[in-house]
């Protein structure tokens, strides 16, 4: 296992900045180049960063109505995707990081963008060496006024005198969106509080106005949505007794089917063992129902047997470093669970050994690296998507694929079972070494065709670049054929930006 300095160099296939876990302790090291043992995860940020000033919170217009889509930042009918390069660098400032957001249209994403720093017009903040601006990407219309804005968490932003303590921008879309914007406000504020580490929006509070929730390590904090103002100010801070979730992703969807969104978050409550936390959305504020052991690397919402609850899926990339019984052999492996009126059912566990599943299972793979849930098909049954950005193709090491399991009334199918990479027909480009494919992925229709497409990264790609892949949506599955890439260049980019490290939630 390669290990390297806190601020640059993480090992691959690792998605690394300053804060290693190891065994449920969190190892900071500073923005000096320092080498620590075993990494696992990021896991710093932090905020505090007071609201902008110059009118900018004002009730949205009584005749808006809220956003169709809570990624359509330019209000023209049409999704949008925000990539992460939280490891760009931005005016000399090493990983002080970046977001670029590509524009749809009718045919899908396209190359017109709209690329935001820390230095651009309209956006709070300096960019400083570590800041990893965009390491969290979420969106949703927080104002009413009809354009989707969009969140985004710099989990290792420095503010005043406490270092790491991360912020969370806000950006309102419009017309010409990201012309105004806002941070977070933090109650009390401390060292390396990683406020921004994930960030999600969804209506927690069962109020119709969209929410924003931001993920710390030791707790989630709940912004009520509404107005520019409301969004701004922290409702509620969501802690449970024992133990507590060292909080590292967060996913949103209707585990209970009350109409409400709920908010499923993900991590290692110190003990060795990981687990995820679900909240329920509520009148008045969110309330946590469930905890299971399983997760801690990544999670996702949806219907997979359209029952019309959603279901979950987490994953733990690197079992051996946690205190569980490791099915996968070191290579990573998915716990999926069916929702219900009352909260999640019995785990079923999947790996690349796993009845029906392609691959087998590898020390290393990091399979589960990102998981995503979403109707590809149209059938009313989502599909679950697993990346592994550490699977080795042939003698291609960390090339990186991902597998696509069909949804069915009786849950994730297990026959019909396809892995997808840069090697597979139509799919442009051809798999290299140390690419990362399947860094993260998405499922949102950006064509309008009913189908939803499957976005995928691959961040480092070309010399740690990065790029961006969408594979359209058929009755059969995602497809090569008509599928599109996205470089880092085709958004004038630097090379080794690192583009699609991380992407909208």
């Amino acid at each position: 296992m390669l290990l390297s300095a806190c601020t640059d160099e993480p090992p691959v296939p690792y998605n690394l900045s300053a804060t290693w876990v190891v065994y449920g302790t969190v190892w900071h090291c500073s923005k000096e180049k320092t080498v620590m043992p075993l990494p696992y995860r990021t896991v710093l940020a932090a905020a505090t960063v007071t609201a902008l000033a110059g009118g900018l919170f004002t009730a949205a217009p009584a005749s808006a109505a809220p956003a169709k889509y809570a990624d359509d930042f330019n209000g023209d009918g049409h999704r949008d995707l925000a990539i992460g390069a939280p490891y760009q660098s931005a005016n000399g400032a090493s990983a002080a990081g970046g977001v670029v957001v590509s524009l749809g249209s009718a045919t899908g994403l396209t190359t017109q963008k709209i690329a935001l720093t820390q230095s651009s017009a309209g956006v709070p903040g300096t960019p400083e060496e570590g800041d990893h601006f965009g390491i969290s990407m979420a969106g949703g219309d927080l104002d009413g006024d009809g354009y989707a804005d969009l969140v985004v968490g710099a989990d290792g932003e420095d503010v005043g005198d406490y270092e790491g303590q991360g912020s969370v921008t806000i950006l309102w879309g419009g017309a010409k969106p990201f012309t105004s914007s806002t941070t977070t406000t933090v109650d009390n504020p401390h060292q390396w509080q990683s406020h921004g580490l994930d960030v999600a929006v969804g209506d927690f509070t069962g109020d119709s106005a969209a929410d924003v929730a931001v993920i710390e390590p030791n707790q989630v904090v709940v912004y009520k949505g509404g107005t520019r103002e409301s969004a701004t100010i922290p409702a509620y801070t969501l802690t449970v007794p024992g133990a507590q979730l060292l909080n590292w992703e967060a996913a949103v969807g209707d585990v209970n089917g009350d109409g409400k969104d709920d908010l499923a978050v993900t991590g290692d409550p110190g003990t060795g063992r990981p687990g995820t936390d679900i909240y329920t959305g509520q009148e008045g504020r969110p309330n946590r129902i469930q905890r299971v052991d399983d997760g801690g690397t990544a999670v996702a919402l949806g219907d997979i047997d359209g029952d019309g609850f959603d279901d979950m899926a987490t994953s733990l990339t690197w079992p051996g470093s946690f205190f569980v019984d490791d099915p996968s052999n070191g290579s990573g492996y998915v716990t999926v669970r069916y929702g219900s009126r009352t909260g999640f059912g019995e785990p079923v566990t999947l790996h690349q050994d796993s009845t029906g599943v392609p691959g087998a299972n590898e020390d290393g793979d990091n399979w589960g690296s990102s998981v995503a849930i979403g109707d590809i098909t149209g059938d009313g049954m989502a599909e679950l998507v697993v990346g592994a950005n550490g699977e080795w193709l042939g003698d291609l090491k960390n090339a990186g694929d991902v597998t696509v399991f069909h949804g069915s009334a009786s849950g994730v199918a297990q026959s019909g079972v396809v892995r997808m990479s840069q090697d597979t027909a139509d799919v442009p480009g051809a798999a290299e070494t140390d690419d990362l494919f399947g860094a993260q992925v998405r499922i949102a229709d950006y064509n309008n065709n009913g189908k939803a497409d499957l976005a995928v990264t691959a961040s480092f790609e070309n010399d740690r670049s990065g790029g961006l892949w969408t594979l359209p949506g058929t009755s059969s599955g995602p497809t090569g054929a008509g599928s599109k890439s996205l470089s880092s260049a085709d958004f004038g980019l630097a090379s080794g930006s690192r583009l699609g490290e991380s992407l909208l939630d």
